[in-house]
């Protein structure tokens, strides 16, 4: 490299101790002398440091102005990079396809057991050695990866099950903890994590497409707010403040009866009907880019059968909406933010084309050949 024999002409007399990798940045850079010195041993075989290294510490020394990568996680962590990211583990979907987002790919090396499934959103990742899912992560097929980092949600798996054994190991393993399924936190995470990886320009494009969604929400959203509810696959378990499908109702305009209660928690029929909400969207597992909607179907029978609740406006004016997790809790979650606001006002949004949205999203970010209209489950029974 042109690096080598600038600096081997600017380092005939300095010194020639051995020094690890990271002890190259003792005084929180690596500077010119420093490089050429670690090349200078390298090159007269007295280094510790391989050839990799080397090449590391030129691309820091080039490309990041000679200091690490610091960024504070979503876990309110601080992590470190001193070398560029090689090899991704990401231990859920929604990590996949941010690093697909970035055009960061062809760095995963190992995914989760539902990534694997995934196989018409991820046709060739999905292919990936599989590493368990991020509530039990295989910890002996991640290490035989390799990776640089493991990227994971703030909240799965538990640090016992992940940090703590590789700390146990003695491994030099950085995780990451990335939601990547709140709109809340979305943006920031992309900006974070196309820093660490040096693809700030395609964070900024899918930075720059959110915005502008977003700005179209607002500016529709009518001084009165709808009711909103918001739970999982059974209408008796809330999904508070702090969950992807609360963010998302607050974001596309609507007044959440569950402002204030924080997470996931199971509630009465009767308290429900004393919230009397005018529309309640369910989040599933089930469809997104699979086209069978019969776990979605089944899932808005039971909320709408529910005992106790048949008189609630949400159900009484059929205003129940089951919204797959690949749309509403993903980094697509611009198409699903102008999807919710039109169920919660049509009138407002009647000309906004939220399948024109997603599609949009899956051919500039996602790079797939998929048809939003004709394949796919994403919302029952509206979509």
């Amino acid at each position: 490299m042109r690096i080598i024999a600038v600096s081997i002409l600017l380092l005939l007399c300095i010194g020639l101790a051995n020094a690890s990798y990271i002890d190259l940045f003792k005084d929180g850079k690596i500077t010119k002398d420093e490089l050429a010195n670690a090349i200078i041993n390298y090159l007269l075989g007295k280094s510790d440091l391989s050839l990799d290294e080397i090449r590391d510490a030129s691309y820091v020394y080039i490309y990041w102005n000679g200091t690490p990568k610091t960024i504070v996680d979503s876990a309110n962590r601080t992590i470190t990079v001193y070398r560029p990211i090689k090899r991704i583990v990401a231990l859920d979907s929604d990590a996949v396809e941010a690093l697909v987002i970035l055009g960061a790919e062809d760095k995963i090396v190992g995914i989760s057991k539902y990534t694997k499934e995934a196989k018409k959103q991820f046709p060739e990742l999905s292919k990936l050695p599989s590493v368990g899912s991020c509530f039990d992560p295989d910890i002996e097929a991640i290490v035989n990866l390799n990776p640089d980092v493991v990227i994971t949600y703030v909240r799965w798996p538990d640090p016992s099950k992940l940090e703590e054994k590789f700390k146990l190991l003695g491994l030099n393993i950085t995780v990451i903890r990335l939601d990547f399924y709140k709109g809340r936190t979305m943006k920031e995470e992309i900006r974070k994590l196309g820093y660490l990886l040096d693809k700030e320009k395609n964070a900024t494009k899918y930075i720059e497409w959110f915005e502008k969604i977003e700005s179209i929400v607002k500016s529709r959203i009518p001084e009165k707010k709808v009711k909103v509810y918001t739970c999982g696959s059974s209408v008796l378990k809330a999904f508070g403040e702090g969950t992807g499908l609360y963010d998302l109702s607050i974001m596309a305009g609507g007044d959440n009866v569950l402002k204030g209660r924080k997470g996931y928690f199971e509630v009465d029929p009767e308290q429900i009907v004393l919230w009397s909400p005018d529309v309640i969207l369910s989040w599933s597992y089930a469809g997104g880019y699979e086209k069978d909607c019969s776990g979605m179907a089944q899932q808005y029978l039971m909320i709408v059968e529910t005992s106790g609740l048949e008189n609630i406006p949400a159900i009484k004016n059929c205003r129940v909406y089951v919204i797959s997790a690949d749309l509403a809790t993903a980094p697509s979650f611009p198409a699903a933010l102008v999807e919710v606001a039109k169920i919660l006002y049509p009138k407002e949004f009647k000309d906004v084309n939220p399948k024109k949205i997603f599609q949009e999203y899956v051919n500039d970010f996602l790079h797939i050949k998929f048809n939003v209209s004709k394949e796919g489950c994403f919302v029952y029974p509206k979509w």
